[in-house]
């Protein structure tokens, strides 16, 4: 865990607990002992707080994560994403898939006008994830996140910055895969969602024994099929510029050595806002 932070350029400190004065620190990690011995403390922390080591079946964490400044979950301490989110908080800069595959990685992209776009774009993925040879469950979970995704985008967002699409409102769906992870991603004009959002969705799907009842009709954002998303993906990172853009980045595992992680749920969430 040290070499990962390391690596992303920061200068690592070992404490028992978390410093008096954070405010200089570009983010702060804990395993689940320290997140359950002080975790109403970590609210407070004026860096960002990534927990490793931890699970979203444990309802304390989802408390603790429901806002900022706890928002990020790895579930393995060796896991490559912790290197990845720590160089994304130190530097500020958070969009783009380009940051989970290997450099020099093509990426594909497609702007989505309508729904004949979002069929086109759907079966265009697919059949790229088996020419490059993800596994069928793993196609059959990619159709599904990215139809929940265009959905979210196109349908979903905040209906009074919306109120008909126009040119340059619609959503941009983008794809790239290296020999361990498939990235797909799907950008909206808009920034509505909140950490806050996104967290509720899962607790409340999970506790509904995921089917999830509608909230009413001011439920805002990305909607409940945020819950499925992360049902069907290793993991999850959402970027936020309020008011602006979100985008939302799915990673799914390809390589043989990370089969295992496919069928055991989502390893790492990240809230990004700018």
């Amino acid at each position: 865990m040290c070499d990962a932070l390391a690596a992303a350029g920061l200068e690592v400190e070992l404490a028992d607990a978390p410093p008096a004065d954070d405010s200089s620190a570009a983010l702060i990690v804990v395993d689940r002992a320290v997140r359950v011995e002080i975790g109403d403390a970590l609210r407070r922390s004026a860096a960002p707080v990534v927990v490793v080591g931890d699970s979203l079946d444990d309802d304390g964490l989802i408390a603790l994560m429901l806002d900022a400044p706890v928002s990020h979950l790895v579930s393995d301490p060796c896991d490559r994403d912790l290197g990845i989110t720590s160089e994304k908080l130190a530097s500020g800069d958070l969009f783009g898939l380009e940051k989970y595959v290997a450099a020099g990685t093509k990426v594909r992209e497609r702007v989505i006008a309508d729904d004949a776009a979002k069929r086109a774009a759907m079966g265009e993925v697919c059949a790229w994830a088996e020419a490059v040879g993800a596994r069928r469950p793993v196609v059959h979970r990619i159709e599904n996140v990215v139809d929940e995704l265009l959905m979210n985008a196109m349908i979903d967002a905040p209906r009074e910055s919306r109120p008909t699409m126009v040119v340059g409102g619609q959503p941009t769906l983008r794809w790239a895969c290296d020999d361990r992870v498939l990235a797909i991603s799907v950008c909206d004009p808009y920034g509505a969602i909140r950490q806050r959002d996104v967290i509720d969705h899962v607790r409340r799907a999970r506790n509904e024994r995921g089917r999830p009842q509608p909230g009413g009709g001011d439920d805002p954002g990305a909607g409940l099929g945020l819950y499925f998303v992360l049902a069907n993906v290793a993991s999850l990172i959402v970027n936020v510029e309020p008011g602006r853009r979100t985008e939302v980045v799915c990673l799914f595992d390809v390589s043989r050595k990370e089969r295992r992680a496919v069928d055991a749920g989502v390893r790492s969430l990240h809230v990004f806002a700018g």
